[in-house]
């Protein structure tokens, strides 16, 4: 089972700073392959939204 800690969030967050697209989209598919792992679904699909992008397509909510 796959485990997401600090150190996980930690190469996450490095890989963005230095620009390393392909060890951040490795880092961020561990996250949502460790949720769904857990039973985590709703969780793994948001992220796998945001790393595709289709979350774009989604209806916004606002709030009045």
């Amino acid at each position: 089972m796959k485990v997401i800690n600090a150190s996980t969030i930690g190469n996450l967050i490095s890989a963005h700073i230095e620009g390393d697209e392909k060890k951040f989209l490795a880092f961020a598919n561990f996250i949502a392959d460790a949720y769904e792992e857990a039973g985590e679904e709703r969780s793994a699909k948001i992220i796998r939204k945001r790393i595709d992008g289709t979350y774009k397509n989604d209806p916004q909510i606002t709030f009045d």
